[in-house]
């Protein structure tokens, strides 16, 4: 058995600000992440609403499948979407307890990776907290099949490791594979900066369907016909694949703690990283938690504002 070095809640030191366009809505969005305490987890606050319920818990019970990106929201129906880069920078980050206040439906996309985000946190540092991580344990198989090549399976492992494989017609993609093993700085070094991507002739049907609203080339890679439209091309050859990994790591982060597991999965996207978290959770039997602590996670709609998003407030 692996001697483990004890590890402790992580939050901020300080606030941190980060604004920008929405990709999908097109909008304007301020958001600041507050340090939080132990045991708080990861959570967002709509700013921009006042008299309904405005508290969504970062986890698999509040996430809501969808193709282009990833939605959580709670029994009011109030939501919000693309926080994969943000959750994926968390998760990178090993931050255990933040509130994320959004005034907005959408998370900024900044520059379609979660560089800017770490950057901001890195600056901002890291506090230290009195209680030990909470890690989620796969001990049994779990896995889904949802045709077309989408295939995931979370399964037990000595530590967190993604395999990922995409596939796409366009010649410039093709086929790519990356194995990725989750230790401290291999989120800023291999994943961080890969963008988000798209291929030119889907930017039309998503418009039609009210996505993509504010995408562009300052946000996103484009492709068409078996080459790069960004003028500064491509930050790596598979690019594209460390994308869908960096995806994947924040995806996994709504089981609202460490992990220990191995994901394999073909052809990936957010519902079916949904749905896969989904059917881990309906499977108890499959997962350990260690250093599981009996505390009462704040619900929505009683939100209890630590003293730092108070003084932000006053």
């Amino acid at each position: 058995m692996l001697n483990r070095t004890v590890q402790f809640q992580s939050t901020l030191a300080r606030p941190v600000e980060i604004s920008g366009i929405g990709v999908h809505s097109g909008r304007y969005v301020e958001t600041t992440i507050h340090p939080a305490p132990v045991h708080h987890g990861i959570i967002f606050h709509r700013t921009d609403l006042i008299d309904s319920n405005h508290i969504i818990p970062a986890t698999v019970d509040h996430a809501v499948p969808h193709q282009l990106c990833t939605r959580i929201q709670n029994c009011d129906g109030i939501g919000v979407n693309t926080i994969e880069h943000f959750m994926a920078a968390f998760h990178g980050m090993g931050i255990d307890n933040l509130l994320i206040e959004v005034d907005g439906p959408e998370m900024p996309i900044l520059d379609g990776s979660s560089t800017l985000i770490t950057d901001l946190l890195t600056q901002a540092g890291l506090q230290e907290q009195s209680e030990v991580k909470q890690v989620f344990v796969m001990v049994d198989d779990v896995e889904i099949d949802l045709g077309n090549g989408r295939h995931a399976r979370l399964s037990p492992h000595d530590q967190l490791e993604l395999n990922v494989s995409i596939d796409f017609e366009d010649q410039l993609i093709g086929k790519q594979s990356l194995s990725y093993s989750h230790n401290k700085g291999t989120f800023r070094s291999k994943l961080a900066n890969a963008r988000t991507f798209c291929m030119l002739k889907d930017v039309e049907t998503m418009r039609t369907n009210g996505l993509a609203r504010g995408g562009s080339l300052d946000n996103a890679v484009v492709v068409h016909e078996g080459a790069i439209l960004n003028d500064e091309g491509l930050r790596s050859d598979d690019e594209f694949v460390r994308h869908k990994t960096l995806d994947c790591l924040g995806d996994l982060y709504l089981l609202g703690m460490a992990i220990r597991a191995k994901l394999t999965t073909s052809c990936p996207g957010h519902a079916l990283s949904t749905k896969l978290l989904q059917a881990v959770m309906a499977r108890p039997d499959c997962f350990v938690i260690e250093n599981k602590a009996e505390v009462s996670k704040p619900q929505a709609g009683t939100l209890t504002y630590p003293e730092t998003a108070v003084a932000a407030h006053s």
